[in-house]
């Protein structure tokens, strides 16, 4: 029997001090928890760790504020180091091996890459081996300008088939509002279902030295819960915090899934990237959303974008409103080679599907098509 698998995401603000160093006591205490926790045999731990420019920029003695693209690389690549050299030395002192994964979201969306990747990450957590992750921020520069690891915490978990995410914060979990601008905010301890009124509520980044917020734990959240995956917010600096949530104990604010994808509709879900649109009529909706189907071309009233056999598009109502993801059998090109002859009159027989079931995530909840 597998053992329960647990991603940790920990944040650079609950890794550093005031002054943006890296905090000894704080990452000393992060991984007495992870290696408590990983040595009773029950559990195979992963850890997603921000930190790397916060602490190249400490090192190199640059401000945060008003730097370059390539500083801000640079400063990366002095911090990846001295990051996981830290982590390598506490985690030996526990007698436990560690292996770094830096990663770019083009990783994640090339589906070969992303099989690779999870086979080294099994391979890993087979032999006891706790993988550190973080993005590959030297070289991507999308991800530096607008990624953060929340994010990046959701697909690890997603491409490792995890049982649990904890995303650990400076924050006690999700309020009804800004506990730091209303006092009477509250905290939600359990959350059955995201909705429009929590991510209003959401605040962006408040933290100097963090590229996320609560907005994007709760796209991060989303991303997990719908793979099946539960989700726990909670304060880096809750006493024993690893330990409460698997006690079960109303600490941080949990998520909880829902039914689990297959690993190939996860990432086809949030994995990867659109390279153009399928529009479908009213027929084609009820059919995808209500009877499982696959899509035929007859369904398709418009192709959108330029992309080959084997890309994933997503599929639109005639409205416009996304339906769903999946990969598609045709090229754009051929798309709309098909579509002008039907428009011809020419009748088509055993064309096989555009987009298969199998290869298809349907985004949309009937009771929101009304």
């Amino acid at each position: 029997m597998r053992r329960m698998r647990i991603v940790v995401k920990i944040g650079s603000s609950s890794l550093t001090n005031k002054q943006g160093q890296l905090s000894s006591d704080k990452m000393a205490c992060l991984v007495e928890q992870i290696a408590s926790v990983q040595s009773t045999g029950e559990y195979q731990m992963i850890l997603v760790s921000s930190g790397a420019v916060a602490a190249g920029l400490s090192k190199l003695g640059w401000p945060r504020s008003h730097i370059t693209m390539p500083e801000k690389q640079a400063a990366a690549a002095v911090g990846q180091g001295l990051l996981i050299e830290r982590y390598q030395k506490l985690f030996a002192e526990k007698g436990m091996g560690t292996a770094q994964l830096l990663l770019t979201r083009s990783d994640i969306e090339d589906r070969k890459r992303f099989i690779h990747i999870r086979n080294t990450a099994e391979t890993l957590l087979r032999h006891g081996i706790i993988p550190i992750v973080n993005e590959n921020d030297t070289v991507a520069v999308d991800e530096i300008r607008f990624g953060d690891n929340d994010t990046l915490g959701s697909l690890v978990a997603l491409m490792t088939e995890a049982n649990l995410l904890v995303l650990l914060t400076d924050i006690d979990g999700l309020y009804t509002a800004n506990p730091k601008e209303n006092v009477s905010a509250r905290r939600i301890p359990q959350v059955w279902k995201i909705t429009p009124e929590m991510e209003a509520a959401a605040s962006d980044s408040g933290s100097p030295v963090g590229t996320g917020g609560m907005r994007t734990k709760l796209a991060a959240a989303r991303m997990a819960v719908d793979s099946g995956i539960d989700v726990v917010i909670a304060s880096s600096s809750e006493p024993n915090v690893l330990q409460k949530i698997l006690e079960g104990k109303s600490v941080g604010t949990r998520f909880h899934s829902k039914q689990r994808l297959s690993g190939k509709k996860s990432w086809i879900a949030y994995g990867t990237r659109t390279e153009g649109t399928l529009m479908i009529d009213p027929g084609a909706v009820f059919a995808l959303v209500k009877q499982t189907a696959s899509l035929l071309l007859g369904g398709i009233t418009k192709v959108e974008g330029d992309f080959h056999e084997g890309s994933v598009v997503e599929i639109a109502a005639p409205d416009g409103r996304r339906i769903g993801k999946g990969m598609v059998s045709f090229s754009a090109v051929d798309l709309r080679i098909l579509l002008e002859r039907r428009q011809r009159g020419e009748k088509f027989h055993n064309i096989h599907e555009v987009i298969h079931r199998d290869a298809m995530v349907i985004l949309v909840r009937e009771e929101n098509l009304v």
